[in-house]
């Protein structure tokens, strides 16, 4: 990285694209503490991330003009936002922060949610389409 970045010299752009890199600690190719130090210098410009988070599949998004922004696509495709006002949108939401927003704008879980379906309609494999 050190020597890539070198190479593009202060006059160009670096992009570093990773589609994993989630945490400076990814980076495994520096001495301890050295990958946090390096990637501070950089910014985020474009993110996009997927994430479960109390069971509820959650799309985490970033563009710089914006800011961070999360909602939960539920079972049926809908996306919900679950963001809240309090939150600093310059900052990507925290684990816990988002599970206690899902909790209170989605109370019951994907899973109880399946459960009322299935005493509803029955198991998918007995139903007649």
């Amino acid at each position: 990285m050190k020597q890539i970045e070198q190479m593009v010299g202060d006059k160009r752009a670096m992009i570093v694209f990773n589609r994993q890199y989630t945490r400076a600690a990814d980076f495994g190719f520096f001495k301890k503490g050295e990958s946090q130090q390096f990637l501070d210098r950089f910014e985020w410009a474009f993110a996009f991330q997927e994430i479960a988070c109390r069971g509820e599949d959650v799309k985490l998004t970033f563009e710089q003009s914006t800011g961070w922004k999360a909602s939960v696509i539920d079972e049926n495709g809908q996306e919900i936002d679950v963001m809240d006002d309090s939150w600093d949108t310059a900052t990507r939401p925290d684990y816990l922060e988002l599970e206690k927003k899902i909790n209170e704008i989605i109370p019951e879980p994907l899973w109880m949610r399946k459960m009322g379906e299935v005493q509803e309609k029955g198991f998918k494999f007995q139903r007649k389409q």
